[in-house]
């Protein structure tokens, strides 16, 4: 495993030195746009044999243990309007790739997801989420709908498209609620909307178990914590949380009876370059919280070595000065340090 990681290393500062030299060369063509975009060729082009030989040794790695890096991408855009847009352009060593859009794909996300995968063993997921269905239907304000069939037909919409798309794995994502202070309706009320989620979700597990399984939420909330012996990660939802003392109480929480301690994945949010979010992906001590996040997780925690980090907000990362994806290239070798990230 040592002298895999090494290749990579190699092969990336190699790599690196070459698109170095093409982005000098490119200097006098640069153009500023928001954000700034440099083009320039692309390592592939640049050098087949090596590349190749690269994507080999990535593609290993990433059959072996270590910690999961996933990012939750905004593919909202269907025609482009710069690099930063393109699923293709993620960090290489991220494990799992969340489209935040998953139904309707055009072909270019299609086959940028073939690419991901075949060349890169990245794998493209997709997240249902109980807690954005019932946000929808809230704002829907009709007194003629039905919550129950409401969530029937959205989350049977949902499958119905995804069916017909490669995708590798699901995030199953319920919050719940804290039952201790709630009376018998409003308990009786959670406790339904709990059977009916994962008695909607239930068949498309049975029929794709060979796929990656995650539940996203508050796991010590869960009347029913039978699937978390069958999921292959639990992701807790840290990604607002203020500091590192956040994320521990956070994990401390989840660590109930009947929650498997050895599935753990923590969030963090990417920082925005936009003007009214100049607050997202900080911490209140001002640092990064994807930064500070990976190295929390880098380490065992109350006994728990935590199995990775999702990053939220992941394509705000592409536009930055020095490099694209700048600072979830360096949470990802903060997770995984003897991996030089391309």
């Amino acid at each position: 495993m040592k002298v895999m990681k090494s290749k990579i290393q190699n092969y990336s500062i190699i790599l690196l030195l070459g698109v170095m030299v093409s982005q000098l060369i490119a200097c006098k063509d640069w153009t500023e746009t928001e954000p700034l975009e440099i083009s320039n060729p692309s390592v592939e082009q640049q050098n087949p044999a090596l590349y190749a030989a690269y994507l080999e040794d990535l593609r290993a790695y990433k059959k072996n243990p270590h910690k999961i890096n996933m990012g939750w991408f905004n593919n909202a855009k269907k025609n482009p309007a710069s690099q930063g847009d393109h699923i293709a352009k993620v960090p290489d060593s991220l494990d799992y790739l969340v489209l935040e859009y998953p139904t309707a794909l055009v072909d270019r996300e299609l086959a940028e997801m073939k690419d991901l995968l075949e060349k890169k063993q990245t794998k493209v997921i997709f997240e249902i989420d109980f807690n954005s269905i019932k946000t929808a239907f809230l704002k829907k304000e009709d007194a003629n709908l039905v919550f129950d069939t409401f969530v029937k037909d959205s989350i049977g919409g949902i499958f119905s498209d995804t069916d017909k798309t490669p995708y590798q794995g699901i995030i199953v994502s319920y919050q719940g609620k804290e039952l201790l202070h709630l009376n018998e309706q409003e308990r009786l009320q959670v406790e339904a909307e709990e059977n009916l989620f994962f008695s909607l979700v239930k068949p498309w597990l049975d029929k794709n178990s060979d796929k990656a399984l995650f539940y996203k939420g508050n796991p010590e909330f869960l009347i029913q914590k039978e699937i978390l012996k069958a999921v292959d990660y639990i992701v807790l939802p840290t990604d607002n949380v203020a500091d590192a003392g956040a994320l521990n109480y956070a994990l401390r929480s989840a660590m109930v009876s009947n929650v498997p301690t050895d599935k753990f994945i923590v969030l963090a949010s990417m920082t925005s370059y936009k003007a009214d979010e100049a607050k997202l992906g900080y911490f209140v001590d001002g640092s990064r919280s994807a930064i500070a996040t990976a190295r929390w997780a880098a380490s065992v925690q109350n006994g728990v070595k935590i199995q990775g980090v999702g990053y939220k907000n992941l394509a705000y990362d592409y536009f930055n000065v020095l490099k694209s994806y700048q600072y979830n290239r360096e949470a990802i070798q903060i997770t995984n340090p003897s991996v030089k990230i391309k």
